[in-house]
């Protein structure tokens, strides 16, 4: 078992006191499961109070013993009912009174006056945007973490190119390709954050299925075995020159890696290999332009062009009224994390944040082409993390 360290906590503990004191906030509780793991080391059932200076104290509901094992939080205690919260925190010189912050952009609305009736401050204000600033700058730790993900995602993406053959369901290689990464320790769980933002392990779909909308923000989805969740792999076999769409996560002590590779049983037809070039040609070039400093938008803007000048922009990251507008995001112990590669987005990358640059193209009927590579950004340029082959056909 690995633990995150001690001073990777103290650490992202010390940060956002930093932003708490910045503005004004007096007291934190975080509750979140991503959130937890980053600042306490631990998703068993917790609360984590964070003074605006001092040390945390970690209010721990259910297995003690085990959090105790695992996180590296010096202050922790037993609670067996979330009504002795303000108790407990006043036994041990914590005081909930004044401005709390909360991860208010997941926090359901019922545990929202639950808290502030038990609590009573004088103002509950969100610290999700705090919070998800700090983790969108990668310690060298978490980017030795995503770089074991990103091994991971490359060797998926191998067993998913020597397992294709024509006449095998999309489920089928779905299946041998997550076995083979479970068997390398894969979690199985691939977290998201935004509301009713739901993944699988991504997507392995194929042929016109490869150009089905979700019911997420993605460019590509599938059908999915069923309208209780439609979305990924399906029952659907796999034909021979059809594009077939490997776009999964590696996970490695919760931190994910993106990649997506085109493949084909025999030739793509032509249409769908230029545009696959296309895609290739706006990797390229996004790697090389981005860095710190420079603005996430000028970046999706650059996509644009070069999709624009080869006469493919409607099919861009999709078609029709309901595609997404982007072409990349921040990765990390969640898939949707900060920065978001879009027309939108001023903020400049800044080093320590890890993305990806994902360009892809969708044809109603035909199918969909693609890449996607993660990137973390350095103190002057932008390194890749994935490596595996664009090679299309298998």
């Amino acid at each position: 078992m690995r633990r995150t360290p001690k001073e990777e906590l103290d650490n992202r503990v010390k940060n956002l006191q930093g932003r708490m004191a910045s503005d004004g906030i007096d007291c934190v509780l975080i509750v979140q499961n991503a959130d937890l793991l980053y600042f306490a080391g631990t998703v068993h059932q917790s609360f984590l109070f964070i003074p605006s200076s001092g040390k945390p104290l970690l209010l721990v509901r259910k297995n003690f013993e085990r959090v105790r094992d695992e996180s590296f939080i010096d202050d922790m205690v037993f609670i067996n009912d979330i009504r002795q919260l303000p108790i407990v925190l006043r036994d041990h010189g914590h005081e909930s009174s004044g401005k709390l912050g909360m991860e208010l952009d997941v926090l359901p609305v019922n545990q929202y006056r639950r808290f502030q009736k038990l609590f009573n401050p004088g103002e509950v204000v969100d610290i999700s945007p705090a919070v998800q600033a700090i983790r969108s700058i990668k310690s060298p730790y978490e980017v030795e973490m995503m770089e074991e993900a990103a091994a991971l995602v490359d060797f998926m993406a191998g067993v998913a190119r020597s397992s294709l053959k024509a006449g095998m369901t999309e489920v089928e290689l779905a299946g041998k390709v997550e076995a083979a990464a479970r068997e390398r320790g894969h979690q199985g769980y691939v977290r998201m954050r935004s509301f009713n933002q739901e993944i699988y392990w991504g997507y392995l779909v194929s042929g016109p299925d490869s150009a089905e909308p979700s019911f997420i923000d993605t460019t590509t989805g599938g059908r999915g075995v069923g309208v209780a969740f439609p979305s990924g792999a399906g029952l659907r076999t796999i034909g021979p020159n059809e594009p077939v769409i490997f776009d999964l996560v590696g996970v490695v002590e919760g931190y994910n890696s993106d990649e997506t590779r085109t493949l084909s049983v025999g030739p793509l037809p032509g249409r769908l290999m230029e545009a696959y070039r296309v895609a290739l040609e706006i990797l390229q070039s996004l790697g090389d332009m981005a860095g710190p400093g420079v603005a996430a938008e000028k970046l999706f803007l650059k996509a644009e062009q070069i999709a624009d000048f080869y006469g493919l922009a409607e099919h861009f990251m999709g078609y029709g009224k309901q595609k997404p507008v982007f072409c990349g995001h921040g990765i990390g112990l969640e898939l949707d994390e900060l920065p978001i590669l879009t027309r939108r987005n001023t903020e400049p990358l800044l080093p320590g944040m890890v993305f990806t640059v994902e360009p892809k193209f969708v044809f109603p009927g035909l199918g969909a082409v693609g890449v996607e590579d993660d990137f973390v950004v350095t103190e002057t340029d932008v390194r890749k993390l994935t490596a595996s082959t664009y090679e299309v056909e298998v």
